[in-house]
């Protein structure tokens, strides 16, 4: 769905959200990132949420359709991102599929999504038949 990030797509409307494995109801509109915090699921957050590290990259397992449209920031960051050289086997992985920003994308409906970086995320990927 798209629509302006952090406005809510129906007022007052609570929505599951799952990230690695972790469930949590939030408010529609809330950002990704933050829900991630909430129900301590171990997104990585090297810049603190500004879209400039691509850590909290998360890889939507279910209702990717109901986060926000990708911002500016997180398209362009996502572009250099696959342009890093030390990142090369993250590129060969993850290129085509339709990666997001979680400091970048808000919830709009029930979404389950999974981190790219971390032990807990690997776990969750294993367990969904995901490299």
């Amino acid at each position: 769905m798209a629509g302006e990030p952090g406005k809510a797509s129906s007022p007052a409307r609570r929505v599951r959200c799952a990230i690695n494995g972790e469930e949590i109801d939030v408010w529609d509109g809330y950002r990704l990132w933050d829900a991630a915090l909430d129900a301590d699921a171990r997104l990585w957050k090297w810049c603190g949420g500004n879209g400039l590290c691509t850590t909290c990259a998360v890889l939507p397992l279910a209702g990717g359709e109901n986060l926000s449209a990708p911002t500016h920031r997180e398209k362009f960051s996502l572009a250099t991102w696959w342009l890093g050289k030390p990142l090369a086997f993250i590129r060969k992985r993850w290129k085509g599929k339709p990666i997001r920003l979680a400091c970048q994308a808000y919830v709009r409906g029930p979404v389950e999504v999974v981190g790219l970086f971390g032990k807990k995320a690997r776990k969750v990927r294993a367990a969904h038949g995901i490299p």
